[in-house]
């Protein structure tokens, strides 16, 4: 992996399959990353992390990380490719 580990940021539902495919594939891989469990927040910090995704994901799908650039889904060849992998 890179000397420098890239910034992770996965913004997910607790009830999504997908996201927490995502993250058991980050974990394994040992990525650190930082979590935003969008339905577990109130509801003004939903507001504020839905309107931050959709600045990186205008459809507003979950999972959605970015990691220094967004990849959408859970897109191992394009995880792989962005963390170095």
């Amino acid at each position: 992996m890179d000397a420098s580990p890239k910034k992770v940021r996965v913004y997910s539902l607790s009830t999504c399959p997908a996201c927490n495919k995502l993250k058991k594939f980050l974990d394994e891989n040992e990525i650190v990353y930082e979590s935003i469990v969008v339905d577990s927040l109130d509801s003004g910090e939903q507001w504020l992390a839905s309107k931050e995704l959709k600045k990186y994901n205008p459809s507003g799908s979950y999972p959605t990380v970015v990691i220094e650039e967004v990849v959408k889904g859970f897109d191992e060849p394009g995880l792989k490719q962005a963390l170095g992998l």
